[in-house]
């Protein structure tokens, strides 16, 4: 369980830190106010990648006690790609693409966004999908993805001061936010959707501990603080032109999303 929480840990300060690359790629190749005042935050959230590549080494050192599979719990047609050896080598793979992403922001913004997203798709299947060996999911590389880019908006929107935004800036932060939330709602909507209608054996063997007892209602929050505060908050076109409302949406938003990642981790 300690592993497990780490491994929570560890998924939101990399996804603020890689997130923030995204961010900063998007800006790059739309330009726009809300960008500019953001951007210092987004350089500081950054900035904390190398300290997410070292919070994660021990989880690598002790993965034995994250991942069942290492104890042989994989079928022969999938242990060529669940390997210790493999899955070091994919982590810092990760790291190194999102370094790489970082440095191309300047001379090549729509590259970076692409190197994001592909090692967003690694680093889901990876460190989410694999802890149990014998579920699947086509969307999470997807929703991790859309998790970071929640993760890096909401920190840096909580942290802008006041008086470093006008209203009209705000607006535009505050649709984006609106749009992350139901954007993130959409994703993790379909996801479950799909597996309910599929009704296949390993994805009721993932998803019955999840929707239960007291992960049942950890979900049920993270979905309140994830959608519906930030809903209700952000609906208005005058409160998004709030100050205050857009940090309480914001907050609201990174305690629905660090309540998500554990719930797919640590059932």
């Amino acid at each position: 369980m300690m592993a497990h929480a780490w491994l929570v840990f560890w998924l939101g300060l990399t996804g603020a830190s890689a997130g923030a690359i995204a961010w900063s790629a998007i800006h790059r190749l739309t330009g726009g106010a809300w960008g500019d005042v953001l951007a210092p935050r987004w350089r500081m959230l950054r900035a904390l990648l190398p300290l997410a590549a070292m919070v994660g080494l021990p989880l690598l050192i002790g993965a034995a006690h994250v991942f069942p599979w290492m104890h042989g719990h994989v079928d022969d047609a999938r242990r060529w790609y669940l390997n210790y050896p493999f899955l070091a080598g994919r982590a810092v793979g990760c790291f190194v693409a999102w370094g790489l992403a970082w440095a191309m922001l300047a001379r090549a913004p729509a590259g970076s966004l692409i190197l994001w997203f592909v090692a967003c798709t690694v680093f889901a299947n990876d460190w989410i999908v694999s802890l149990s060996p014998d579920w699947r999911s086509a969307a999470m590389g997807l929703v991790v993805a859309l998790g970071q880019l929640v993760l890096a908006m909401a920190t840096a929107v909580a942290a802008t001061p006041r008086d470093e935004t006008d209203a009209t800036t705000r607006r535009d932060i505050g649709a984006l936010l609106f749009a992350l939330c139901l954007g993130w709602a959409y994703l993790a909507g379909v996801d479950y959707l799909t597996a309910w209608s599929a009704d296949l054996p390993y994805e009721a063997r993932w998803y019955l501990p999840r929707t239960r007892d007291t992960w049942g209602a950890v979900v049920i929050a993270a979905a309140v603080f994830h959608l519906a505060v930030p809903f209700v908050l952000l609906l208005a076109r005058r409160a998004k032109e709030q100050a205050g409302i857009l940090r309480a949406a914001a907050l609201s938003m990174l305690v629905g999303q660090l309540g998500h990642l554990a719930w797919l981790v640590m059932p």
